[in-house]
């Protein structure tokens, strides 16, 4: 009887011990973590858990974990994921929300397993848990982005397409599907080339290659075949969208069917009478200049495009109706045709409507030549309004540099966010040890946050970290310096050309500055918040890695804290709240 009793003492006790250390272990960890027994409850988190949902440990151990589910998550776990969890052992990536102590509801991915495998503490689940909010965000945005682009471009009678650079079309426009004969649905993952004559691909290849190479719009002219195998001219003007690190990832494309008027190109050496009547008909603008640039032959389209008659505009020059600031690249292209130095080119730029509006024309331009003699004889250009169209790129622009703005920006604080100043660093490193510059980096960090947020609420700790934010850009401020939210109440700045005696002198400034807001802090022994800041710099002309100022700075942070916050501590000199260098005056 003693030998069990004293069993079953033993297998208490090393139960106990395993429990201490998984929760131990869950606690430590810097991922969001949690375990579950068999009826479900938390038995462990993780701090970082803790800090996500905004609960305490005492909180939370012993509930269910279901509690911190939104209903339609809790349903879901029920209904499908948990029959798959308690068949195979595991569970990746799960979508579930789940709510803060606040009320806010965040999405999380959650992969966990279950874990039999120590019988003194039994079967228990074990997750990992990641926080996707700002993902799903950045998504919805982009979502509402390509909303507003089909709108603006489902009803444009161009050819409108995004295509991979491999060719693989992601979206084409009703113009674009009606003018193959396919519905739309059925033109998305088919490639471009295969509409392209076979005898056309490598050129079309190629002319692809030279678009992600630059950053401008380009023109191209090639046959595509339709599914009837009738072959048509197009005319393209193709752009490289890229992302924020520069690679390409899609190709815009717009374009129009310019069969009609390659035919009419090749009819006009046949008769000038046949030449006539195709332009008079078109709704493109005809025009036709002599060897002095002198109007001698505009088409009726004219009225459409411009509001004047023919008559009113023979006899005049190319640049008579042109936007002063486009005149001279009108008039130099014009030279350019007559000179011989091209054949044939296309210039998009504003023309004044005869009710005074400017309107932008794309102008297909081509030097002619005396069939006879060879000789250049003139001008021949096709004009059409393509305002639409420039509108429509320029919300594109805009689009894509709000889009940049949000993945260089700190949502919160409107300081640059960490990709942005990791960038940075790499690029000030390299360029202060090639001008043998120096180059300092202050590690901010906010005395006692977690109590402040514990204690306020995490609204009143975002109101903390914005006004501080905004303290440390105002000093923060000379061309070339990056203030950033380097990650939850941690900032940095970047101060190039400085030394660690004026970065250090930065740094007070800073901590005063963010002292003098007295923003209320009970649990401080400051009655206010505060900040600790380590100041790091490099010596001109000594060659290091970024790590290693990261290294200094983060070490300098450390002596700040220690030494009772609310001071800022050098790299190469110990902390002190008040001593500032004579030369603090002098930087800034």
């Amino acid at each position: 009887m003693t030998n069990a009793s004293t069993q079953t003492t033993e297998t208490d006790q090393e139960a106990m011990r395993l429990r201490a250390e998984l929760e131990h272990r869950t606690k430590v960890t810097p991922a969001m973590l949690h375990s579950i027994n068999t009826e479900g409850q938390l038995i462990s988190v993780s701090d970082a858990w803790l800090a996500k949902l905004g609960y305490t440990r005492d909180e939370v151990i012993g509930r269910p974990s279901s509690d911190f589910l939104t209903p339609e998550s809790r349903a879901y776990a029920i209904e499908e994921v948990l029959p798959v969890f308690f068949r195979t052992g595991r569970i990746d990536d799960a979508e579930y929300q789940m709510i803060c102590k606040d009320g806010r509801v965040i999405d999380i991915l959650l992969s966990a397993v279950l874990d039999d495998g120590s019988s003194e503490i039994g079967t228990i689940s074990l997750a990992v848990i990641t926080d996707v909010t700002a993902l799903k965000t950045a998504k919805r945005l982009l979502s509402a982005s390509e909303a507003r682009y089909r709108g603006l471009v489902e009803d444009q009678s161009e050819l409108i397409s995004l295509a991979s650079p491999d060719g693989v079309l992601h979206f084409v426009n009703h113009a674009y599907a009606r003018h193959y004969g396919l519905p739309p649905e059925e033109m998305i993952g088919r490639n471009l080339f295969d509409f392209i004559p076979e005898d056309g691909r490598a050129a079309v290849a190629a002319h692809f290659k030279y678009v992600c190479s630059v950053n401008h719009s380009v023109e191209d002219e090639n046959q595509v075949t339709l599914p009837d195998g009738r072959r048509r001219w197009m005319a393209w003007r193709n752009r490289a969208l890229t992302d924020a690190d520069g690679q390409v990832i899609a190709i815009h494309s717009v374009a129009r069917d310019i069969d009609d008027r390659v035919a009419a190109e090749r009819r006009l050496k046949e008769s000038e009478a046949r030449y006539r009547l195709l332009a008079d008909h078109g709704t493109d603008m005809v025009v036709q200049f002599d060897r002095e640039l002198v109007r001698r032959y505009v088409s009726p389209a004219c009225r459409d495009i411009l509001g004047y008659e023919p008559e009113e505009l023979i006899g005049g020059q190319p640049t008579d109706l042109v936007h002063p600031d486009d005149g001279a690249s009108v008039a130099m292209t014009f030279r350019s045709l007559l000179d011989g130095s091209e054949e044939r080119r296309t210039i998009i730029n504003r023309f004044r409507h005869r009710d005074g509006r400017w309107i932008w024309l794309e102008a297909q331009l081509k030097a002619l030549k005396n069939p006879e003699r060879g000789a250049l004889s003139g001008v021949i250009g096709t004009l059409r309004d393509v305002s639409a169209r420039k509108a429509i790129e320029e919300e594109l622009q805009e689009v894509n540099r709000r889009l940049q703005a949000l993945a260089e920006q700190d949502g919160l604080t409107g300081l640059a966010n960490r990709r942005l100043f990791d960038d940075a660093l790499a690029r000030e490193t390299h360029r202060a040890m090639r001008e043998k510059s120096s180059l300092a980096l202050l590690m901010i960090d906010v005395d006692w946050f977690k109590t402040f947020n514990d204690f306020y609420g995490h609204p009143a700790g975002d109101e903390c970290l914005k006004r501080i934010g905004a303290a440390i850009r105002r000093i923060v401020s000379r061309p070339g310096e990056i203030a950033a939210r380097y990650g939850g109440e941690e900032f940095a700045a970047l101060l190039p050309d400085t030394d660690e005696q004026a970065a250090a002198a930065t740094a007070e400034e800073i901590r005063q500055a963010v002292f003098e807001l007295a923003i209320e802090h009970r649990i401080s022994p400051n009655g206010v918040a505060t900040i600790s800041i380590g100041a790091a710099a490099t010596t001109a002309g000594a060659a290091f890695e970024p790590e290693q100022l990261l290294n200094n700075a983060d070490r300098a942070l450390y002596r700040a804290k220690e030494s009772g916050r609310n001071r800022v501590a050098h790299n190469s000199k110990p902390s002190s709240q008040t001593e500032r260098p004579e030369s603090a005056s002098t930087k800034r």
